[in-house]
């Protein structure tokens, strides 16, 4: 190679690295001024962060939509941001845009569309979308009740220190039978087991309405 190329390589290399450590400390400037409710200074580190790619920002700028933080209320475009996260399958977009299919808030309600998005979010670690989903299943919403699912989702994440999680999977205790328990203690011991499980679990369909209380 010669030393033109060897100059221009190294130039390009330290210029993608100085480019995305750039973007990460706009991200982490924008997330520590929302934290401390700055929200007019977090949106100039939080928009330039977004439009080079960092996804927790896009995420970020959706919240402060959907809650009125140094903004107006704006649910579409709340909606129009989420999505774009979860299209990319950010796990936080994911949850976000669920929850607000499962409300019917700036969009139609969809709950089989919001089960998917909590199984991708689950299935990436996001232990939001692991308590929720252990939800849908015990209620049967967006999908076919299943308490062994159920169960085995609530019992992981209470391990990883839920009390929430604790206190669901306790109370379904008695409602299972001897097989079920040992079948949703054997899920929630084994991940890849778990995610299949969900995979193939086609009776995505709601089985009982859920209604937003004003």
């Amino acid at each position: 190679m010669s030393n033109c190329k060897i100059v221009l390589t190294f130039f390009f290399l330290s210029f993608s690295t100085l480019f995305a450590s750039s973007t990460e400390q706009l991200a982490h400037d924008g997330e520590v001024a929302f934290y401390h409710q700055n929200y007019i200074e977090a949106r100039k580190f939080l928009v330039p962060a977004s439009e080079q790619g960092n996804l927790q920002s896009l995420y970020f700028l959706g919240v402060m939509n959907l809650k009125g933080c140094g903004t107006p209320v704006d649910y579409k475009e709340a909606v129009r941001l989420f999505k774009i996260g979860a299209q990319k399958n950010h796990p936080d977009s994911q949850v976000a845009l669920g929850v607000l299919m499962i409300e019917g808030i700036g969009l139609p309600q969809n709950h089989i569309q919001a089960s998917r998005l909590f199984k991708q979010a689950a299935k990436n670690g996001n232990t939001d979308a692991q308590l929720i989903l252990g939800w849908l299943y015990k209620n049967g919403v967006g999908v076919q009740i299943n308490n062994t699912i159920a169960y085995a989702l609530w019992n992981y994440v209470a391990a990883q220190g839920s009390e929430w999680a604790r206190v669901s999977r306790d109370q379904m205790y008695y409602e299972l039978t001897e097989a079920e328990l040992y079948r949703g203690q054997e899920l929630s011991a084994n991940l890849p087991k778990l995610w299949k499980t969900l995979a193939s679990d086609s009776s995505t369909h709601s089985t009982r309405s859920f209604k937003r209380h004003s």
